[in-house]
């Protein structure tokens, strides 16, 4: 009977835990910001204004991180990188991941490239060999309504502020 009770105790207790305590095993995030970058071999005397996105998916046990950077200037640029979850911390919603570039669209005097380098803090030949890249993420101040949150690349300290793209289920036909 004792035994009985504790399985009993165990059971409504992750049962109870599943309910209050999301264990995001799925997110989708839209991230978007206002760049400023000293544009590379120019004569320009002030920063291009650039409008920079990044959209981070994992799904169970795989990641996609899409950038893509747009300025008046140059010809949008756009980099995805492609992977899968290696290690999770649910208490601080820590994500060890491998990354691998499987999409490519950079200028010669590509200012994503540049950007990227810093922020994945790994090596041009890391990245454009298509070496498989070492990145933790961190999603971070998750406000009330589950809407936005903090996403921030480990140990570059790169942070980005995101909107939480609800899940869509497929409805039944």
């Amino acid at each position: 009977m004792f035994v009985l009770t504790w399985v009993f105790v165990l059971f409504t207790f992750t049962h109870a835990l599943e309910r209050f305590v999301p264990l995001h095993q799925e997110w989708h995030l839209s991230c978007r910001a206002d760049s400023y970058f000293d544009p590379p071999q120019t004569q320009a005397a002030s920063s291009v204004v650039s409008e920079l996105l990044l959209t981070f998916t994992l799904e169970n046990q795989h990641a996609v991180l899409r950038y893509h950077l747009g300025n008046e200037l140059s010809s949008a640029e756009s980099i995805v990188l492609q992977g899968d979850v290696v290690k999770v911390d649910f208490y601080a919603l820590n994500y060890e991941l491998q990354m691998r570039l499987k999409n490519k669209k950079i200028n010669d005097d590509s200012i994503l490239l540049g950007y990227l380098l810093n922020e994945l803090t790994v090596s041009e030949t890391q990245l454009i060999n298509g070496e498989t890249l070492p990145l933790e993420v961190q999603l971070n101040s998750i406000n009330d309504d589950q809407s936005r949150a903090t996403l921030t690349f480990i140990p570059s300290n790169s942070i980005w502020s995101c909107e939480i793209i609800p899940a869509v289920l497929p409805q039944p036909h």
